[in-house]
């Protein structure tokens, strides 16, 4: 089967497969004594391609719905996050949805204060959907699955919100790199 034929594929199967995979890692999560939380994040998106720069801008919007265990767990947790990356700029689009899964790990949770360094390494897939002319007048449009990775360093205050700057590594395609900086907040509207 080509290439361009798995990726025009249809779309509800991957949809499926993501949340029933969400479900049954919260299930997981809960079987120790946690609380798991879900809720908005929104941030900014700093390419650092320089090609990617020129061609879309300085910054992207960064949306998405980002998940957490509030009780603080020493051993850590895994986490997913379903993230979008939309940018505008100089006539050109993009749109990258990563759908990652991470252990992230809190610091100093016996000291009891209010707020809590952690990190999480990440990994998952990304779909790409971007219409791009570069700086050399080729343009390129192009809707593609591609893998992720990364590292996200923050910190929970409370039991609510999380401030966050994560480095994402993006499968590269059409020659462009997508990889960057994000810096970015969340809270946990919902808690089971």
């Amino acid at each position: 089967m080509p290439v361009s034929s798995v990726v025009t594929m249809n779309k509800k199967p991957m949809i499926a497969l993501g949340a029933l995979v969400t479900v049954v890692s919260t299930a997981f999560a809960q079987q120790t004594p946690q609380t798991s939380s879900i809720g908005p994040v929104l941030g900014i998106f700093l390419p650092s391609s320089s090609e990617i720069r020129k061609d879309l801008g300085n910054g992207a919007l960064q949306i998405g719905i980002g998940a957490a265990n509030t009780a603080r767990p020493r051993e850590g947790s895994i986490s997913p996050s379903f993230t979008a990356i939309i940018a505008n700029g100089n006539g050109n689009k993009l749109f990258i949805l990563p759908y990652t899964f991470g252990y992230e790990y809190h610091f100093g949770v016996d000291s009891g204060a209010a707020a809590l360094p952690y990190v999480r390494p990440f990994t998952g897939v990304a779909y790409y959907d971007y219409s791009i002319t570069n700086t050399a007048g080729s343009h390129f449009g192009v809707k593609r699955l591609g893998g992720t990775a990364g590292l996200e360093a923050g910190l929970m205050i409370g039991s609510k919100i999380k401030l966050a700057a994560t480095y994402s590594f993006f499968t590269p395609t059409s020659g462009f790199n997508f990889n960057g900086l994000s810096l970015s907040a969340s809270y946990a509207a919902l808690t089971f």
